[in-house]
């Protein structure tokens, strides 16, 4: 369990509230404060509200790791007043002592609080003279989920925050687990939203199960959940608005997955999804869509996000400036929790194609042929169709003895496959039959359903 037991992805929230201590000139000065955190890319600011106070919030996610450790060892993060011309410096060097050394980083993240590098009033100094000019009332802290949720919880800081995307990265193994969250209903579609296909077709150069420490040798008859330097049980997850597939319980909620493929370290999932997300996705160049490689460890050989650890994970752009209009496709490298490349993942992003009814009435829009109702017609007889391709591929599996694989049946290899046995001159006869019967006008409507064997009609001699 070595490799589960670092603490890799820390939880960090931030709080600027009011001012105090300014002088009539200064506090009307006092309107804004403004940041650049050593956590993100983006400037954080707000503007004063008419209570006197900033209430300026932000939560966010880190990787304990040599850039983290480099940012805050003997460095302070800096907080400009504007207009006034006041920075705060806030210290980080307090996070340094705490996350340098991994067994002290378990330890602290135990407890019921996070580190807190400074909570109270910091003194406003003039960018200038370096005189005080007032004090601004700054909270900082960095722990786990869970404590970082207690803090807020007891300062009365629980109102909704945006938070960066990669606040979704995360994984059992990387931080003590947070208090079960009660189910959340699930997202209503939204007319803004983005739907795509995704293709999770497989994996190459995957690590086999890290071998035993020193340590481990020692203590034999110990259960191993990860059997050493053995290829690895995985499977692949990702957060969706909606989505045609099953849900899995997660620390952030419910995931979609792909089934589990055993011992493999070129596993080959073959699967499909059709996915519905923001839509901020399209426009958001920054906000990425995340795909998180898994590996389970010995029992049921079912996806469980809460008990398994992470490989790594791959980020997907879908923004629609990127090449190929935001539809990636190809293979995507697989970076675990220190940036270190694990891996490559092939997975496609593809529009959805659009549905048959969509393009007869397309069709006959465009050609003003609304008024003879020739869609109709044409969806009657695709159905037909549809119906006679079920029958037929039904008959197929019954002969062949072969099911329908992902990701769709070859019928001509069947055919040529498919040794007679005897004669079959009737099941031809049965063949042409039901090709040359028509759908009766009375008759109900036959079912498409995928994965349901349809009916076959019968006359009046009750043949097919």
């Amino acid at each position: 369990m070595a490799e589960t037991n670092k603490v890799r992805l820390l939880r960090g929230y931030l709080y600027v509230g009011e001012v105090r201590a300014l002088s009539p000139e200064d506090q009307v000065a006092c309107q804004e404060v403004s940041m650049q955190p050593f956590w993100q890319e983006q400037l954080l600011e707000r503007k004063i509200d008419d209570k006197g106070a900033f209430g300026l919030q932000d939560q966010f996610a880190i990787i304990n790791d040599v850039h983290f450790l480099a940012c805050v060892e003997r460095q302070h993060q800096e907080v400009e007043v504007k207009p006034l011309g006041g920075v705060v410096r806030l210290p980080l060097h307090q996070f340094f002592i705490a996350y340098r050394d991994a067994s002290i980083t378990n330890h602290l993240c135990k407890g019921k609080l996070p580190v807190i590098s400074i909570d109270g009033w910091a003194p406003i100094l003039s960018a200038e003279t370096q005189a005080q000019l007032g004090e601004l009332k700054v909270l900082l802290a960095i722990g786990s989920e869970s404590q970082i949720a207690q803090l807020r919880q007891q300062r009365g800081l629980e109102q909704d925050m945006i938070r960066p995307d990669l606040m979704q990265i995360k994984a059992k193994e990387e931080m003590p687990p947070p208090p079960a969250p009660a189910p959340a209903p699930a997202p209503a579609p939204s007319a803004n939203n983005f739907s795509f296909q995704l293709r999770i077709v497989g994996a190459a150069g995957l690590p086999l199960n890290p071998g035993k420490s020193k340590k481990q040798n020692k203590r034999q008859g110990v259960p191993k959940r990860f059997p050493a330097n053995e290829a690895p049980n995985t499977y692949v997850s990702f957060q969706a608005a909606s989505c045609n597939s099953k849900t899995f319980n997660s620390h952030e909620g419910l995931v979609y997955a792909t089934p589990i493929v055993q011992q493999s370290i070129e596993p080959q999932w073959l699967s499909k999804f059709r996915v519905e997300v923001s839509g901020d996705y399209r426009t958001n160049p920054q906000k990425l869509f995340i795909l998180k490689l898994w590996k389970k460890g010995q029992g049921k050989l079912e996806p469980c996000p809460l008990e398994d650890a992470i490989i790594g994970f791959a980020a997907l752009n879908l923004n629609e400036k990127q090449p190929n209009g935001g539809f990636p496709s190809g293979w995507h490298n697989i970076v675990d929790f220190n940036g270190r490349v694990t891996g490559g993942i092939e997975a496609h992003v593809e529009p959805i194609p659009p549905t048959v009814d969509a393009v007869i009435e397309n069709l006959e829009k465009s050609m003003e042929l609304t008024h003879l109702q020739i869609g109709q017609a044409i969806k009657r007889k695709y159905t037909e169709l549809e119906e006679i391709s079920q029958r037929l591929r039904s008959r197929l599996v019954d002969v062949t003895g072969e099911t329908l694989k992902f990701p769709e049946f070859d019928v001509n290899a069947a055919l040529d496959d498919w040794q007679q046995e005897g004669d079959d001159d009737d099941l031809v006869d049965d063949f042409e039959r039901a090709l040359r019967t028509p759908t009766p006008p009375s008759s109900p409507r036959p079912s498409t359903s995928k994965g349901t064997s349809a009916q076959s009609p019968r006359n009046a001699s009750g043949q097919e």
